[in-house]
């Protein structure tokens, strides 16, 4: 029965995140446990008083020192029940042995309840400055995107403005003189006209700011479509606007100019849905795919565009995740929560 208990609770660990409520439970079952088969094998002098101590030692890793103090006190008062109604105890000696051995208990739960301590207060520390890192990591983004729309300004006033200004010249020349040079020229500023224009929509999406993150991924997803030869399908299911919208425009224009460049896709498919507080982004291919081994091999090439935008979609909070196989296409999924704010930590809470 209680192996059948044990497999349940690692099933349950894998799927559910542990809780103070699970670990009060769990530690309840294991001092009934261990108390009754230390009863029915020795009493005070059974070899199973030693799977006492395990129990605070395990919910100090785990859990507040509270917990952890209580467990102490259950292991040591289990012990004493178990160990002075057993018949056992009338031995010679073994007041003195259940003495000896309750106090190695309290020793042992004294010293698992200061290593909770030290644990909290490194917890606690860790996630002030988790925190402090997606504080610097939301200022970067901003002085990043500010940057990017100066830029994107200077190029659409001024050069982009130069380039109008001189085809308007070259058209009213070639109405009076026709020339191959002249047409030349015209179709190589026009040519120059658009990418420029690309240039600036990437470099500050106004798409984004004007119709939202829906119409900016349908955008980004044309322009990769056309750049890689591919089709695109898009699929949206989230709110309008999101606290992270830039964050997940940056990164599903990097997938998608990655897509471009290398996959040689007939169809990609880019999805976008929200779930739980979380943002969740998808871009699938039906390329050659790759071995996921070779993106740390493309860092050390200088090739830092999936690493740069894996550092900000973690540094945020989030997660990228990436699986492909040589042949079989690739699946590139972003997860980001709802605001870069830490996400409580599941060790040593306090």
């Amino acid at each position: 029965m209680f192996a059948a208990w044990a497999v349940g609770l690692l099933i349950w660990v894998h799927w559910r995140p542990v809780t103070e409520t699970l670990g009060l439970v769990t530690a309840t079952v294991d001092i009934g446990a261990i108390t009754a088969l230390a009863f029915l094998s020795g009493g005070g002098f059974s070899q199973a008083r030693v799977a006492y101590a395990l129990v605070p030692i395990t919910l100090a890793f785990r859990f507040r020192p509270a917990l952890t103090a209580a467990a102490g006190a259950a292991i040591v008062v289990a012990y004493l029940t178990q160990a002075l109604s057993h018949p056992s105890r009338a031995e010679n000696q073994a007041g003195r042995f259940i003495a000896v051995q309750a106090g190695y208990l309290i020793w042992i739960s004294a010293a698992a309840v200061l290593l909770a301590l030290v644990l909290a207060r490194r917890t606690r520390r860790i996630g002030e400055l988790v925190v402090q890192a997606r504080h610097l990591l939301v200022d970067a983004l901003g002085v990043e995107e500010r940057e990017r729309q100066a830029l994107a300004e200077g190029l659409h006033d001024g050069a982009l403005q130069n380039l109008l200004s001189a085809r308007h010249d070259l058209q009213e020349v070639s109405d009076i003189v026709e020339h191959r040079s002249l047409q030349r020229a015209e179709s190589t500023i026009t040519e120059t006209v658009g990418q420029l224009r690309e240039t600036v929509s990437e470099l500050h999406p106004l798409v984004l700011e004007q119709a939202g993150l829906e119409a900016a991924l349908s955008a980004v997803a044309v322009h990769a479509g056309r750049r890689g030869g591919f089709r695109t399908h898009v699929a949206y299911s989230a709110s309008p606007r999101h606290p992270q919208e830039r964050v997940v425009l940056a990164a599903a224009r990097e997938l998608l100019t990655n897509v471009a460049r290398h996959a040689r896709a007939s169809n990609v498919y880019v999805r976008c849905s929200e779930h739980e507080g979380w943002i969740v982004v998808s871009v699938t291919d039906d390329g050659v795919g790759f071995d996921t081994a070779v993106i740390g091999e493309g860092v050390a090439a200088g090739h830092i565009g999936l690493a740069s935008q894996r550092a900000r979609i973690e540094g945020a909070g989030g997660e990228l995740t990436v699986v492909s196989d040589p042949g079989e296409g690739t699946v590139a999924t972003v997860r980001l929560p709802e605001a870069t704010t830490a996400k409580p930590l599941t060790t040593a809470a306090v």
